[in-house]
């Protein structure tokens, strides 16, 4: 038999929380082993990368209810997090020298 359309739902949401620890996982690495004038570029990489896993999870988990919701709400943490890190990464760089 099948699931109920709102337990599907549910567990579609868990593909929003992934990317944004895609997201997190992307600026620390970035933060950590790339040098500092290029870590500006790869925030903007990270965030292309984060908005190409938000298509493929959203896509592949087959729930058209809601696509739209949470593909932005996914996309739109992704910048949160991704502008959070360019911020620390700003201030570090004023203090490193």
């Amino acid at each position: 038999m099948s699931e109920p359309v709102t337990e599907v739902q549910e567990r579609s949401w868990v593909g929003v929380v992934a990317v944004w620890i895609a997201a997190v996982l992307a600026a620390v690495a970035i933060g950590v082993f790339v040098d500092e004038g290029a870590q500006f570029a790869s925030l903007g990489i990270a965030l292309a990368g984060s908005v190409l896993l938000t298509f493929a999870i959203q896509l592949a988990g087959g729930v058209t209810a809601g696509y739209l919701t949470r593909v932005a709400i996914s996309v739109a943490g992704a910048v949160v997090v991704l502008v959070l890190c360019s911020v620390v990464i700003g201030i570090a760089a004023l203090f490193a020298g």
